[in-house]
């Protein structure tokens, strides 16, 4: 008997498959994309390795497409991207799109994301009580923290004693990176401008941690985590939701729909299975962790009533 199913096995998905199995729920995941295996899969250990980017396995990407951008105003010129060996990258009035960088598969978009592990400015939080714009969040900075502390836990979050504005009811798990040379030397300019600077919390370990090696920074985190210290969700919240005994992952299974029953409620859920072939499957409880845009595009596809 299933407590639950999840959908999309990414950073919000594995985590809260992990907490309802620590709560003793039994758990399918049902992820459109493949697993990665950052022996196999990852190319940082071959000669060529700066010739490749992140693996795109059967499966792991799913087609988009852009709206029509804005033509750049004359104002904003010294705002392009640009660099000191090709010059501005983009040298036209229209503006590019550089990719929706995401990935489909156990571990989502944190496979190849560079590792930042920021919390939410406090203030960022009241938009519209202090500048009458958007909308203030349905919870406050003090209710979140102690989430905050959690999930920095298990990632391995490696930051500064001084967090600023971005109070802490418990230390980082690890201390902060050494600066590069780069950002030593921009540390400089700010302190002849009379201006101090805070290390950037990492999801990457300083440190042996939790199983997890040290990172050798060797600076491609978008290329695949070889060596595992990148707190990606597939060696954190996969990784112990599994470890419970209580959840496990279908890959390859794209959700086409979710159908409502009484009330709008969403009594079934059904999928094409990797083999090509519909299924159903039934939970008391139904977590839409699809992502920005797989998660509304499967609501609408759906047509539930509200």
């Amino acid at each position: 008997m299933i407590d639950a199913v999840v959908i999309g096995c990414g950073a919000g998905g594995s985590a809260m498959a992990w907490r309802l199995a620590k709560a003793g729920a039994k758990v399918l995941i049902l992820e459109a994309g493949p697993a990665f295996d950052p022996d196999k899969d990852y190319k940082l250990d071959q000669p060529d390795w700066e010739t490749h980017q992140f693996p795109e396995k059967p499966g792991s990407k799913f087609p988009y497409v852009v709206a029509p951008m804005p033509i750049r105003a004359a104002p904003e010129q010294d705002l392009r991207s640009w660099n000191k060996q090709q010059g501005i990258l983009f040298p036209g009035p229209e503006r590019h799109v550089m990719g929706y960088q995401h990935v489909a598969g156990v571990g989502g978009s944190t496979l190849h994301f560079t590792g930042e592990a920021h919390r939410l400015h406090p203030d960022a939080m009241n938009m519209k009580s202090r500048f009458g714009v958007a909308a203030d969040w349905p919870l406050s900075y003090r209710e979140l923290e102690p989430y905050y502390v959690e999930a920095e836990k298990v990632l391995g979050v490696a930051g500064s004693p001084a967090p600023g504005v971005r109070w802490r009811s418990a230390p980082f798990p690890l201390p902060p990176h050494e600066p590069s040379f780069a950002a030593a030397h921009l540390g400089d300019g700010f302190r002849a401008l009379g201006k101090s600077w805070t290390a950037n919390s990492v999801s990457a370990v300083t440190q042996p941690y939790d199983g997890r090696p040290a990172c050798n920074h060797c600076g491609n985190c978008f290329r695949g985590c070889q060596i595992r210290d990148k707190g990606s969700a597939d060696v954190t919240f996969v990784a112990k939701a599994l470890e419970t005994g209580r959840v496990s992952i279908l890959t390859g299974c794209q959700v086409t729909h979710l159908e409502a029953g009484a009330n709008d409620v969403i009594n079934r859920v059904i999928y094409v299975d990797g083999q090509g072939q519909e299924q159903a499957v039934i939970a008391r409880v139904i977590v839409l962790a699809g992502g920005a845009v797989q998660t509304p595009k499967l609501l609408l596809s759906s047509e539930l009533a509200n």
